[in-house]
Order: structure tokens, then C-alpha cells, then sequence
């Protein structure tokens, strides 16, 4: 019996993408193993409610192709069912996908996704959301709004805003755990994958496996130091870096002063100031 495949296309992610992609899915599908059905998002959220629906009518796999927003939508949506997730990585950071190890060529991940071979990965809560790969507080959080609100995507674009933002940017503090203050932050992330996309590694040697994420405190440093940072983190060295604390754990509180956040890159406002986070192990099945 052939196994159903559901391709949620966002229209906006990847200029061009959207022409291509179905003549794509068409060529190198295997349609002997596959039935499938293509639909396009018309809005933020639209793929999280494309997915439930997915879930809901049994389909087997929901492939997304988007950036780690969009796979930020529907993997959320699929985890705890019996739905797996496929990415398509049309985004312009792709963290997600860039730390399962796919391809960023769409004919080579939609040959992959023939192999069927899955795999099941952690998600972390965030008060009453769901992060797959990195959220959180402060500079990272600015660049995203930013980022979201820039007129041009790329690689260029992003080292542009965070050179630019960097000069006037005011630090942070946070409580961990209600006993741990640290001040004078850059920024403080929840890594449940590798890193932020575009090859910028904020926490190297994190898995997606072990039943706990890493929260990374990055103390505020000299403009030099910054760009050294830049450079670690573009070579996967950062975690080494004196600026940079690890702690490793399955479950925390953190308390922030200010409730701009992004989780998986997608500017948020959170209700709250005092977040909760768990880890959720294994609880996405993927294709990889």
C-alpha cells in the first residue's frame, strides 16, 4: 500500500521556489511508493493548521518547505501524532535542516525522502509554545525582528543587520532557575539544534537525541571580540569562547525583563516574563 505525502509549499520562503517545486516533486518523487498532494500557505500559522488537518486525516508525512518558521509550524503541529516530518529547505538560514544534515538541493532531499528513513527527535516547550531548533532573549531576538522586517534575505543581509545592530545594542540580564542572575548579556538561547542557520553554529555540539537541550549565555563583549565572535561561531568554535556559558539540562526556568523572544527565528512577544521550558524527547518523528 502506498504511503501518503502532503508537500505545504509557503509561497513567500525562496524566490522562485514556488514555480519549481512542484515540477520538482513531479520528477523525483518515487510515485510508485507515494501518493501525494501539494498546498500552498496563505498566511503566518497556516502551515501549523495544514499540518493538524494532515495529522487529523492520517497522512504520513508532511513535507514543508519553508525556512525553520515554517518547519517551526508544522513540525509543532505533528508532534505526539503519528504524522513524520519532511523539510524542504527553501528558507534563507535553514538551522533545522542544515543540523538533521539535509541537503539544501530539493532534488537531492526528495530522493532522500524516497529511502523513508525516519528518525525521532526532541522538541522543547516554551510556556504554552513549541521550539524545534534555537529560540530566544535578547541581540538574537532583536535580529530576528529585524530580519523578518528587511527588505532582502541572504547571508549578506543578516551580517548587515547584526554589524548594525550590534553598535547601539543595550544589554540584558537574566534569572535561571529563580538563584542564577547573569548580567550584562548579549543574549541568552535555548538550543535544541545546532545552530541559527546560515552556518552560524551558537552551540556545536548539541543533539537533537538526548532528552535535553542547551541554554547559551553570552556575556556582552568589546566590538573586536564581537567579530572574533562572529568568526567562532561561523567556524563552529564559539562554545569555547570566555564570553560563552553552557548549561545543559532537560528542564528550566529563565526570567527576563523583557518579553521580545524568537522561537525557531520567528519574532515572538511572550505573555509571560517568567518562561518555563521541558524538554519533549523524541517526540517528532522526522525523515532524514
Amino acid at each position: 500500500m502506498k504511503k501518503s505525502i502532503r508537500f505545504i509549499i509557503n509561497p513567500i520562503s525562496g524566490i522562485g521556489k514556488k514555480n519549481i517545486l512542484p515540477k520538482l516533486i513531479q520528477k523525483y518523487l518515487d510515485h510508485k511508493v507515494f501518493t501525494h498532494d501539494i498546498v500552498f500557505t496563505e498566511h503566518r500559522g497556516h502551515a501549523r493548521a495544514l499540518s493538524k488537518t494532515a495529522a487529523d486525516e492520517g497522512v504520513n508525512i508532511v513535507c514543508i518547505a519553508g525556512g525553520d518558521g515554517s518547519v517551526n509550524e508544522a513540525g509543532t503541529a505533528l508532534v505526539g501524532t503519528n504524522t513524520s516530518l519532511a523539510i524542504l529547505p527553501t528558507g534563507s538560514g535553514n538551522g533545522i535542516a542544515r543540523h538533521l544534515g539535509l541537503s539544501l538541493k530539493l532534488k537531492k532531499v526528495i530522493q532522500r525522502i524516497n529511502e523513508q528513513q525516519f528518525d525521532f527527535v526532541d522538541t522543547v516547550t516554551i510556556n504554552d509554545r513549541k521550539g524545534i531548533g534555537v529560540s530566544g532573549f535578547g541581540f538574537d531576538a532583536l535580529i530576528a525582528k529585524r530580519f523578518d522586517e528587511y527588505h532582502t534575505r541572504g547571508f549578506l543581509s543578516y551580517i548587515k543587520l547584526v554589524l548594525k545592530e550590534f553598535r547601539n545594542y543595550e544589554a540584558i540580564s537574566v534569572v535561571l532557575n529563580d538563584k542564577d542572575e547573569y548580567k550584562n548579556l548579549l543574549f541568552c538561547s535555548v538550543a535544541n539544534t545546532s545552530q541559527f542557520g546560515n552556518g552560524f553554529y551558537i552551540s556545536p555540539e548539541t543533539n537533537m537525541k538526548d532528552g535535553q537541550f542547551e541554554i547559551v549565555i553570552v556575556e556582552l563583549p568589546p566590538t573586536m571580540a564581537f567579530i572574533g565572535l562572529l568568526l567562532a561561531s561561523v567556524r563552529g568554535t564559539v562554545h569555547k569562547s570566555k564570553y560563552v556559558t553552557l548549561i545543559q539540562t532537560s528542564e528550566a526556568q529563565i526570567k527576563v525583563k523583557n518579553n521580545a523572544a524568537h522561537i525557531d527565528g520567528e519574532p515572538v512577544n511572550l505573555k509571560d516574563l517568567s518562561i518555563q521550558l521541558k524538554c519533549k524527547p523524541a517526540s517528532l518523528s522526522v525523515v532524514v
